[in-house]
Order: structure tokens, then C-alpha cells, then sequence
């Protein structure tokens, strides 16, 4: 028995990486760029190449990789990116030369196998057998979740650790143990503050399945739960310093607050995925990118994709009705199922369960984890098993999902025909989930095991190259847009040899999305270091918003949280120089001459540009302000009502342009002359973490002009110096520091107790 548990890591590693073989070796078999879907191509490729690029800069330089200046027209890297990097493979694979189509394959590899594991430690911890250890985490592990949260890696490395947070529970109910949830709980909120919310919701659900499950019933649960929440709360001040400042940077954003205050959805999609979630593998074919994909595919009024995951191979959905025909599982099953149905079929609830945003189906990893951890025991002994119920579900199971996709079609007019090639593989699906039941009644746990793998390698396929959507471009493809303009910094280099004042000189550059980067993506700057004019960034800074109040129509991009200026004059006001656009292509600035040419491109010098920023003689409130007449955004002072009594006396009579600007690291440092007191504005964005001096002074700043900042400046030599640290760091830090003291009180304790007794 020994050595039989001492081979199980090994035989789930072999297991794990047999099925990613699967999925992996055909994008390496064919140089097909492992880039699955359009956000991996748009928005993680890029802020992946940022990262290395911040790290880097902190690695050399020892600078704190605080502020970028390249993420749109600057952001608050600290506080905004660690959204996405909270994931410690990033950081590994960020100081490799990797290129992104190589460092995302061992990555998702790597995520796989952290999945499989940490479900095998929660199973092994019940003391299951290989048989019951193994398929569970196998299940876990490929689930519809799993094998679709891949795509987004900022969402996948947080879902991979979740059964370890849950074990964590289980030690705490069993063993009065608590320093492993401490430390998980720092852990996910580390991780991802945003998905560990839905899941600390969850955790009320988990702990009372749980309290009921040990002792038989909810009396005397009430203690242990505030105990936990406790601890919870320790857990949280640990991670201060990380999530404090993450949590104020997204306060203001607008995808929060979109809430669908409505209890019923607009479309009938929402609830046939999740009738048909826990039967039909939905990964395969929800981003198929086919017909097919609109039974199963939703795009809420507010911009959020809808899919159902929870399919965890066909024993799931065999065993869950066991549960429910358990006497004694019943009612615990069923407060399970009553509380996920409400959360994802209300769309306020599920509203709420999603941050407050809009509605959202990302929590349900949660519940995928559980039922796959309900069905453990039978797993461990298919003699629990009521063989009645069991012979109707090998029919019931196949048929639902051989038949679904047909009926869904004709509820939403959708010919089949247009579905029919796609349907045929869930009826392939169907056909071993025919065999899988039949072996279930014959309790034949080896072909059962055999058939799981067989179904897992199956979808985990057609999820991945075996889906046209997800094999669409070649390694080459993707590295020839990222690099249209060079290596990094290469064309920022170029531009220095223009114009020799560039040294000293703050600019950006507009690159034409269609004609340099094919229209692929927004972000492909951020590969190239250049300072640009586009971002998709779901996790902007919060001044940008009022930069769209300047023109909408010319900001915004596709998605309220994408941008791309394509305005003349919010470019000059923003301190574009050069513009780099298709041969024979026109010039997007008002007045402007081309200086050369870049790798078959026509590169163009702005005669307006502005040096950073500059003095104003007048000025108007938002209210004042019209789109149509952009031009006054370099003429005149855009402020908000109230900052108006306030800025208005401090401006002058001349317009004055800064004769130097530099950038280094978290810090510019600039020079403004003026022959009297005045007004600027600099071209960098307003935020709060900003201390900013002239002359060594420390002065008030101005969110104007579209979310820049504003300051008075003196008449004569003014040295002007902004330095950047993430609000709210400071606060966090001394959360953090709480939080080890009280962790540190706790243990000890714990220790008096452990001494005593």
C-alpha cells in the first residue's frame, strides 16, 4: 500500500502531462502560436512583454516597478497591472528571454499540473484511495473551467490553488488548525482579489456543506464560523499592501457599478448553459467561434461574455444525481444546487456574486471544485452506488446531451444545418459518456478510468488545436505583429538620431492600428516600449475618464475600456511628435511634415507639438466645453465646476512651453521659464499618488484637460519634479504589518495551548 501511494504524484504527473500533451504538441508539431483567443492576443501577450520590461528595469536599474510609461499614455503599474501578474510563473518566466508563444505553453503546462495537484492534496487528505485521488483531480483538472480559464492566465493561476484553499477549510473544521488558511487566504487575495471575492462568498456555502457533512447538522456552527471569519480577516491585512492599492486604483473604474439591477436575462442563452452545464463539455464549443457557439455563448448589453464551465467529465454528471438520491446527502446536495441555480439564473444575484459589475458565470469555479469533491465518496466505492437510478442516468446523461444542442437551436432559430458538423463532436461525447455509464454499472473502476481519459483527451483537443479559433495564427504571424516596429526600444532609439533636442524632450508616437499592427490588437506597443496612444486595459487609470469627456467618438475603441486616440488635437495636447503610418498613407495631424521612413513605414513630425506641457491664459468648465471644437483643449484650461474659483486666478497672460523634459523611472523631471506667475498643464496623467514640487516645493495639482495634471507655476526658472508611489501603499503596508503581528499573536497562542496541554 506504501508504495503503491508513493508512485500516485508520479503516475498524476505522467497522467497530467500526457493529456497536455494533447493539447500541446500539435502547436508545436505545426509552429502554431499557443495564442488562444483574442484577449491572449490583444492584452496579455503585451502586458506580459511590460512586465519583463518593468522587472527588468527594477533588476538593472533598481528602480520599483511602480509607474509605466508606456501603458497607454502612463498608468499605475504597481496598482493596476498586478491585477494580471499576482501569478508567480509570470515572474519566472519574465526574466527568460522566452518569447511570449513559448513562456504561455510551459505556463499553462505548468498551471495544469499546479490544478491536478492541489486537487490531489485535498483528496489525499481524506485519505482516498488512488483510484478516487486520481479521477477526481483528473476531473478537476480538465474540467470545462479549467480547460476555458486557460485563455485567460490572470484568471487560471488563481483557479489552479482553489482546492488548496479549501482544504484549508477542511483542516480548520477537523484539526482546529488555522496558519494553512491564514496563509491561503493572503495567498488568493494576493492572487486576485477580484475572483477571491466570488469565492469568499462561496466559502459560506463550502463551510456550512462542510460543518453538516462532520457533525451531522448546523448546531453549534455559529462559533467556528466567526473563529474562521477571524482569521479571514488576518489573512486579508497580510495581503494590505498588495490589495489596498489595487482595490483604490479600481474603485473609480467604470466597468464597477454596471450592475444589471433586472431578475430575469434578456436572452434565453444564459439559462440553457446552465441547464446544460453539467453534462456538456461547453469548453469545446462555446468559442468555437461557429454557430454553434451562439447556443452557448452570451454577450451581456455590458460587454461581458457568458459561458457555463462546469462540465467535469461525464462521471460528474452520473454521480451529482447519486447525491440527490442519498438520503443522507440530500438535503446538503440540494442547499447546494438551490443556492447556485438562484446566484447564476437571478441576474441581479449573480451581479452581486461578479463584484457588482455585470453578470457573470466566473464563480462557478467554485462550484465545479465541489461537486467534483461531493462525488469523492463515490468515487472511493462505486458499491454506493443505487445501480436503478444509475441504469436510467447511462441513458438520461447521453441523451440530454446528444439532444440539447439540436433543441437549443430550434429555441433560439438557429438551423441545424448550420450546427450540424459542430454537433458531432458532443455526439461523439455522447457515445463515451454512454460507455462510461455502463461501466459505472458494472462498477468497473480500471475501464471506467480508462474511459475518463479517453473523454478528458477528447475535449481537451478540441478545446484547444482541434478548434479553429484557437489554432487560427502561426508563430511567425504573432511575433510579426508585435515586432513591426523592432525589437524593444529599437524604434524609440531611431527617433533619437530625428532630432537631437528628443534627448531632452517628453513624447509619444501614434502608430496606425491598421496599417503597422493589421488591426490585431491595441497593446502591441507595450512589446516595443513605445510610449503610444492605444490600450485594452480593463483595469485603466481612473483619470482616463475624463479624457473620453474630450471626444468620445475619437477615444474610445471598440469596448469602454479600450482606447485609441485618433483626435489631432487631443494628440498634440498629449505630446505626440511623431506618427508612424503605412507608405503613401496620410498624416492624422492638423499640420505636420514626414522626417523619414521605418521599416516601410512613413514616420511624420507634428508641428504642434507640445514639449510635455505648457502655460494657459484661459479657461472653461466641462459644462462650457464642446467636442466639436477640440481645438480649444491646447488653447484653454478644462476643468471640472468646482476647480474653477481656484485655477482661475492663478493663470497668466503668455503661453510658455517646457524647454526640457526626462523621464527616469517613477520620476520626470522638467523645466518650465516664464516671465510671470501661470497655469500648466503637463501631459501626464493625474493621480492621486503623485508628489509633485517646482523649485522643491511641494504644490497642489489639477485634474484637467482630459484627466491631466494642472499646477501653478512661479514667474522665472521653474524646476519641477513628480514622483510617483501607488496610493494607498503606504496604508497597506501598515495593514500588512498588522496582519503579521496578529498572525505572529495567534501562533503564539497556539503554542501556550499546545505547551499546557
Amino acid at each position: 500500500m506504501k508504495a503503491r501511494r508513493t508512485l500516485e504524484p508520479l503516475a498524476l504527473f505522467l497522467l497530467i502531462s500526457g493529456i497536455c500533451a494533447v493539447i500541446m504538441v500539435p502547436y508545436i508539431l505545426n509552429s502554431t502560436a499557443f495564442i488562444l483567443g483574442w484577449d491572449m492576443r490583444t492584452i496579455y501577450a503585451s502586458n506580459f512583454e511590460n512586465l519583463r520590461t518593468m522587472l527588468m528595469q527594477w533588476k538593472t536599474e533598481g528602480v520599483l516597478p511602480f509607474w509605466s510609461w508606456v501603458s497607454f499614455l502612463g498608468n499605475d503599474f504597481y496598482s493596476s497591472k498586478l491585477f494580471y501578474f499576482n501569478d508567480f510563473w509570470e515572474y519566472f518566466f519574465a526574466f527568460t528571454s522566452l518569447s511570449y508563444t513559448d513562456a504561455i505553453l510551459w505556463m499553462t503546462y505548468l498551471r495544469f499540473l499546479t490544478a491536478g495537484f492541489s486537487f490531489y492534496a485535498y483528496a489525499r487528505r481524506q485519505k482516498y484511495s488512488t483510484f478516487a485521488c486520481l479521477t477526481g483531480s483528473l476531473l478537476w483538472c480538465f474540467s470545462a473551467y479549467l480547460l476555458q480559464i486557460m485563455r485567460d492566465p490572470f484568471f487560471a493561476s488563481f483557479i489552479t490553488f482553489l482546492p488548496l484553499y479549501f482544504l484549508a477549510i477542511d483542516r480548520y473544521l477537523e484539526e482546529n488548525r488555522h496558519g494553512f488558511y491564514i496563509f491561503m487566504v493572503f495567498f488568493m487575495f494576493f492572487n486576485s482579489y477580484y475572483l477571491f471575492y466570488m469565492t469568499s462568498l462561496f466559502t459560506i456555502v463550502y463551510f456550512l456543506w462542510k460543518y453538516s457533512a462532520i457533525h451531522g447538522s448546523l448546531k453549534g456552527f455559529l462559533k467556528p464560523a466567526l473563529k474562521l471569519i477571524g482569521f479571514y480577516a488576518i489573512g486579508f491585512l497580510l495581503s494590505g499592501v498588495i490589495v489596498v492599492p489595487e482595490i483604490l486604483n479600481v474603485l473609480h473604474n467604470s466597468r464597477v457599478g454596471e450592475r444589471s439591477m433586472v431578475l430575469v436575462y434578456e436572452s434565453l442563452v444564459p439559462y440553457l448553459e446552465y441547464l446544460s452545464a453539467l453534462f456538456t463539455p461547453v469548453s469545446m464549443v462555446a468559442y468555437r467561434g461557429t454557430a454553434i457557439s451562439d447556443l452557448y455563448l452570451w454577450n451581456t448589453p455590458n460587454h461581458q461574455i457568458m459561458a457555463a464551465y462546469v462540465w467535469a467529465g461525464s462521471l460528474t454528471a452520473f454521480l451529482v444525481p447519486q447525491l440527490v438520491r442519498n438520503q443522507n446527502e440530500r438535503r446538503r446536495t440540494l442547499a447546494v444546487l438551490i443556492f447556485a441555480s438562484v446566484v447564476s439564473l437571478v441576474p441581479i444575484c449573480s451581479s452581486i456574486m461578479h463584484g457588482f459589475s455585470e453578470p457573470s458565470y466566473r464563480w462557478t469555479a467554485n462550484l465545479t471544485f465541489m461537486l467534483v469533491a461531493m462525488i469523492l465518496p463515490y468515487l472511493e466505492d462505486l458499491n454506493r452506488l443505487d445501480i436503478s437510478l444509475q441504469k436510467i442516468m447511462t441513458w438520461v446523461v447521453p441523451g440530454l446531451l446528444a439532444v440539447t444542442p439540436v433543441l437549443f437551436a430550434w429555441l433560439l432559430d438557429i438551423s441545424f444545418q448550420d450546427i450540424a458538423e459542430d454537433c458531432l463532436l458532443l455526439w461523439i461525447c455522447a457515445a463515451i459518456a454512454l460507455c462510461i455509464g455502463l461501466a459505472l454499472q458494472c462498477r468497473k473502476k480500471s475501464l471506467l478510468f480508462i474511459l475518463s481519459i479517453a473523454e478528458l483527451s477528447f475535449v481537451s483537443y478540441f478545446t484547444y488545436y482541434g478548434n479553429p479559433t484557437q489554432s487560427a495564427y502561426t508563430s511567425e504571424d504573432i511575433n510579426r505583429v508585435a515586432h513591426a516596429l523592432g525589437e524593444k526600444n529599437e524604434f524609440m532609439n531611431w527617433t533619437l538620431e530625428l532630432d537631437e533636442t528628443n534627448e531632452t524632450s517628453f513624447y509619444r508616437i501614434y502608430v496606425d492600428p491598421a496599417q503597422v499592427y493589421w488591426n490585431f490588437g491595441t497593446n502591441y506597443n507595450l512589446d516595443e516600449n513605445i510610449p503610444g496612444l492605444m490600450i485594452y486595459d480593463s483595469t485603466y487609470l481612473a483619470s482616463t475618464n475624463d479624457l473620453v469627456l474630450l471626444d468620445p467618438e475619437n477615444v474610445i475603441d471598440y469596448l469602454p475600456w479600450t482606447f485609441d486616440i485618433q483626435n489631432p488635437d487631443i494628440m498634440t495636447l498629449v505630446s505626440t511628435k511623431y506618427a508612424v503610418v503605412g507608405e503613401g498613407c496620410a498624416s492624422p495631424f492638423r499640420s505636420s511634415e514626414k522626417v523619414g521612413s521605418y521599416a516601410g513605414y512613413d514616420v511624420y513630425l507634428n508641428k504642434d507639438y507640445i514639449n510635455l506641457g505648457k502655460t494657459y491664459t484661459d479657461i472653461e468648465t466641462y459644462e462650457e466645453y464642446d467636442s466639436q471644437h477640440s481645438q480649444e483643449i491646447t488653447e484653454k484650461v478644462i476643468c471640472h465646476a468646482e476647480d474653477l474659483s481656484e485655477i482661475q486666478p492663478l493663470l497668466g497672460t503668455s503661453e510658455t512651453t517646457c524647454t526640457s523634459a526626462v523621464t527616469i523611472g517613477n520620476s520626470l523631471y522638467a523645466q518650465l521659464d516664464t516671465e510671470e506667475d501661470g497655469f500648466a498643464v503637463l501631459s501626464v496623467p493625474y493621480d492621486e499618488g503623485w508628489h509633485v514640487t517646482v523649485n522643491g516645493t511641494e504644490v497642489k495639482t489639477y485634474e484637467v484637460n482630459g484627466g491631466l495634471t494642472g499646477l501653478a507655476v512661479s514667474a522665472g526658472s521653474n524646476e519641477i519634479q513628480m514622483t510617483f508611489t501607488p496610493q494607498g501603499l503606504k496604508k497597506g503596508a501598515v495593514l500588512s504589518l498588522l496582519g503579521v503581528l496578529l498572525a505572529a499573536l495567534t501562533a503564539i497562542v497556539d503554542l501556550r495551548r499546545a505547551h499546557r496541554s
